[in-house]
């Protein structure tokens, strides 16, 4: 008997004035919020993104298969069930790689970020071919030019992000992007939004701890700069931060290390107490870990900021007299 595969898509309704986790995922289960979507494929990986769609945003899944195919499943909100759309008109690269390719086409990871004008996408693929399109919003026209570009890594590419070495939002960062592959050592492709991948550095320390598996971007202390967390099958935890000397090119140094029990699978950041400040979340091969911030460093960089913004409004009402 041949194997039958599912998309178990679970929704919370819109009606729903929860705020907390617990309380939101105890209704979906309650009102039995889901829908079953039987798959004609075997799925490898799932990734969420947002798209346009009828002149509104909303929410969108990519699923992709080992047949090589990426199906993409988008909410029709009137009828509140998720359908297959055509994936063309939304990611038109990513459907020219679908079209071009074979059934070696199996898809490990993707990303698709937004900055101000400018859209990544970036496609790692199982038998180590990286693909990337990047385009950039002329503001005069509204109008996108778009330039793609491919490289043989010779590996599985476990993992992508796309990044600016700088959290802030109110001005245009470099753009990055960190890639990492199960035999080699993650590769950072530094000005990705300039010069594609041609300006590549390397963290040769992840190869000492067996296969990379995860990656994630996030500011660990606090200081406005994203700080790259990776993950191995060896049982570690890596942080990079980025030298703020180096003035010529980007350069990045081990920050802190910490050994877990198990191979790390998968590493995020998120709010789950909602005190303000983001935890970090492992998922191990037998576990997940939830890491809570130093607290007093927390409040430390709190107080730096508070300061700072003190001493800008007494300048600034100098200023006014």
């Amino acid at each position: 008997m041949k194997n039958q595969f599912f998309l178990q898509i679970y929704s919370l309704v819109d009606d729903s004035a929860s705020t907390f986790m617990e309380d939101a995922i105890y209704k979906i289960v309650e009102k039995d919020c889901h829908q079953s979507i039987m798959l004609h494929f075997t799925p490898m990986q799932l990734f969420h993104t947002k798209i346009n769609k009828d002149g509104e945003d909303c929410s969108a899944l990519l699923l992709c298969g080992t047949e090589g195919g990426i199906h993409l499943y988008t909410e029709d909100k009137h009828a509140k069930k998720w359908e297959q759309s055509s994936i063309q008109p939304y990611f038109p690269f990513i459907a020219g790689l679908t079209r071009s390719a074979n059934s070696d086409l199996k898809i490990l990871s993707l990303e698709i970020k937004e900055f101000h004008n400018v859209k990544i996408i970036a496609v790692g693929c199982q038998n180590g071919m990286l693909h990337i399109s990047v385009l950039k919003r002329n503001d005069s026209n509204e109008e996108f030019v778009q330039e793609q570009s491919s490289v043989a890594l010779f590996s599985p590419i476990t993992s992508i992000s796309i990044f600016t070495s700088s959290t802030s939002k109110d001005k245009q960062e470099e753009i990055h992007m960190l890639v990492t592959c199960a035999v080699e050592q993650a590769i950072i492709y530094c000005y990705v939004d300039k010069e594609i991948l041609k300006s590549p550095i390397y963290l040769r320390e992840c190869s000492q701890h067996d296969s990379v598996l995860c990656s994630h971007i996030m500011d660990i202390d606090w200081d406005g700069k994203n700080e790259i967390l990776i993950g191995t099958y060896g049982r570690e935890l890596l942080i990079y931060k980025q030298n703020d000397n180096s003035q010529d090119m980007i350069t990045y140094q081990l920050l802190w290390q910490r050994s877990f029990t198990h191979p790390i699978y998968r590493i995020a950041s998120l709010d789950l107490n909602e005190d303000g400040i983001e935890e970090l979340i492992v998922a191990t091969q037998y576990g997940v870990h939830i890491l809570q911030p130093n607290l007093s460093k927390a409040k430390e960089q709190l107080l730096k900021v508070l300061d700072e913004i003190d001493n800008l409004n007494k300048e600034y009402k100098k200023l006014c007299i």
